[in-house]
């Protein structure tokens, strides 16, 4: 893998330990720190960190090919990416152990992540440079 695909691959990986840390924090204030839902949390952080890593080695891939070859391998792992998330729903809510809201609260981290990153961070930056 590239090395600057592989280095976002491991911030987020390491934004996503934040993530959930504070997803426990939040869960200890609110007294909802529930074995079910810090399964649920880790279950879909998880999965969300390695469907952003399969993400990125489709796309490392995907800029390789030929234009119409690429459209299709684009599509066809967006397919499998989106199916594995379906897969993780359907057992989180087969499974009474594992929290439905917890799961989803994990596999939106990197969402979470990515919109804090734009709206906050990227805005106290340009604030700091005027």
């Amino acid at each position: 893998m590239n090395n600057s695909l592989l280095e976002e691959v491991k911030k987020m990986t390491v934004r996503m330990c934040f993530y959930v840390l504070t997803l426990f924090i939040v869960l200890l204030i609110t007294s909802n720190f529930k074995l079910d839902m810090i399964y649920g949390i880790l279950f879909g952080s998880i999965i969300s960190i390695l469907n952003f890593r399969l993400l990125a080695i489709s796309i490392e891939k995907t800029v390789s090919m030929p234009p119409a070859k690429a459209n299709v391998y684009a599509g066809l792992q967006y397919i499998i990416r989106m199916s594995i998330i379906v897969v993780v729903l359907l057992v989180s809510v087969k499974q009474p152990h594992i929290n439905i809201i917890g799961t989803a609260l994990g596999l939106l981290g990197p969402k979470f992540i990515i919109l804090f990153n734009k709206l906050i961070i990227k805005k106290l930056i340009r604030k700091e440079a005027r």
